[in-house]
């Protein structure tokens, strides 16, 4: 089985855009590992740096909401690639598809108004490709998980989960 769940914080915006397989972002995650070394007893840091790429409505996301220092959860599955270079070499690099996407905090220093202006330009570009057949079934859980991105930008988590649970 090939499966790969991560949490991390974006080290770059993601790049990407339309490719001829559709909408497309890369990016990289980093990750931390910590530690206590046996022989000095000190605590120890291990940052792991991931490529990560991602298709379609995921790539969408990404270029719509995801901003460097952004921390996400992502699943998905190794892909290695081969290639000759320039010089004749042959090279490998593997990178993570992306078949889940879920956003846990926005980027320290991201303005949420321009985060939540870009989640909604997202969702009415959404909206318009469905209603003329452009993009396949969009779900009202779909929209939801949008709109909450989007409270959760402007409001904090925090407040929007308190909120939540007073509506209940």
């Amino acid at each position: 089985m090939n499966r790969t769940q991560l949490i991390g914080r974006l080290g770059r915006d993601p790049e990407g855009g339309q490719g001829p397989k559709g909408v497309y972002a890369n990016f990289s995650l980093a990750t931390n590992e910590y530690w206590t070394d046996r022989s000095s007893g000190e605590l120890v840091e291990h940052t792991e740096w991931h490529q990560l790429v991602c298709y379609d409505r995921l790539g969408e996301i990404a270029l719509e909401f995801l901003t460097k220092g952004s921390e996400v959860y992502v699943e998905g599955h190794v892909r290695s690639t081969r290639w000759t270079d320039k010089d004749g070499k042959e090279q490998r690099a593997s990178e993570v598809r992306i078949d889940e996407l879920k956003m846990l905090r926005r980027a320290p220093k991201a303005d949420p108004v321009v985060v939540a202006a870009k989640g909604m330009a997202s969702m009415e570009k959404l909206m318009r490709d469905a209603a003329v057949g452009l993009q396949g079934e969009v779900t009202k859980a779909d929209l939801a998980d949008m709109m909450n991105s989007i409270r959760t930008n402007l409001v904090g988590e925090e407040q929007g989960r308190a909120r939540d649970e007073a509506t209940v």
